[in-house]
C-alpha cells in the first residue's frame, strides 16, 4: 500500500508539474503579446483609439491617398491610415473611394463616369470578365502586363469578387454599395488570417491578397493587424443576403 501510495503520489506531482509549465508557457505568450501591443502603441499611439465598430477601420477612417492599384506606383502606410486595415488600403489601394478602378480611370479616364458602387454584382462579374473591356485595358496598361480588374475602395477583383459573394451567400442583384464593400474586405481579411500563428504568417496572407501591402512597412501592417483583431476581426452582422 505504501508504495502504491507513493506512485500515486509521484503521478499527481508530476501531473501538477506538467500543469505549471504549461501555465507558464500560457502566461510567457500572454506577456509576450502585451509587450508587443505596447511597444506598437509607443511607436503609434493612435492607433488604439476609438474605433468605428466595422474592424478593417469604417467609413471615413482615413485621409483619402493616391496609390497602389488605384494608381500604380504603390504608397507607403502614409500617415493618416489610422492604423487600420481599410486605413491602410486607402493610403495604398482605393484612396477611399468606393468607385475606384484601375489608374482611377474612373475620373477621366477610359471609364469616366463609372459607379461601381451603384451596380450590382451581377453586373460587376460581366464587367470584370478578363477578356472584357475594362480587363483588357487594365493589361495593356498594367506595367506587369497582366490582366487585372480591381473595383471599389478595397480594389477587389472580379474572381475574387464572385468567389466572396457565394461564400457570403450574396445574390448577384446585391448592389456593390460601400456597405456591401466593407463587408466583403471585412470578410476577405478574417479569412485569409483565421487560424494563423504569428506576424510574418499573417503580413504574407494579407499580402497575396491586397498588393498594396506589399508596399506598407513590417510594423505598420502589424499595428493594423492587431487593431483588427482587438476589435473583433470585423465580425458583425452582414445583413447582405437580400438585394439592395
Amino acid at each position: 500500500m505504501t508504495a502504491l501510495a507513493g506512485l500515486s503520489g509521484f503521478a499527481q506531482g508530476f501531473a501538477g508539474g506538467m500543469q505549471m509549465q504549461r501555465d507558464r508557457k500560457r502566461q510567457d505568450a500572454q506577456d509576450a503579446l502585451a509587450d508587443r501591443y505596447l511597444s506598437l502603441m509607443e511607436k503609434n499611439p493612435g492607433a488604439f483609439g476609438g474605433g468605428t465598430g466595422w474592424g478593417l477601420g469604417g467609413p471615413g477612417g482615413a485621409a483619402p491617398a493616391q496609390g497602389g492599384t488605384g494608381s500604380p506606383g504603390g504608397g507607403g502606410g502614409a500617415p493618416g491610415d489610422n492604423g487600420t486595415l481599410f486605413g491602410l488600403i486607402d493610403s495604398t489601394e482605393g484612396g477611399a473611394n468606393y468607385d475606384t478602378l484601375y489608374g482611377h480611370s474612373q475620373n477621366g479616364g477610359k471609364f469616366n463616369g463609372i459607379k461601381v458602387s451603384e451596380m450590382t454584382l451581377g453586373d460587376l462579374y460581366n464587367f470584370s470578365n478578363p477578356s472584357g473591356e475594362y480587363g483588357q485595358w487594365v493589361k495593356a496598361n498594367n506595367p506587369s502586363g497582366k490582366v487585372a480588374t480591381p473595383m471599389g475602395r478595397h480594389q477587389i477583383v472580379g474572381t475574387t469578387l464572385r468567389a466572396t459573394a457565394e461564400a457570403m451567400g450574396l445574390d448577384p442583384s446585391t448592389k456593390f454599395t460601400p456597405q456591401t464593400q466593407d463587408a466583403m474586405a471585412n470578410y476577405l481579411a478574417r479569412n485569409r488570417i483565421a487560424g494563423l500563428s504569428g506576424m510574418p504568417a499573417k503580413r504574407a496572407a494579407l499580402r497575396s491578397e491586397w498588393e498594396g501591402f506589399k508596399n506598407v512597412s513590417d510594423a505598420a501592417l502589424d499595428t493594423a493587424i492587431l487593431n483588427f483583431e482587438a476589435n473583433g476581426m470585423g465580425a458583425r452582422p452582414m445583413g447582405l443576403n437580400a438585394p439592395n
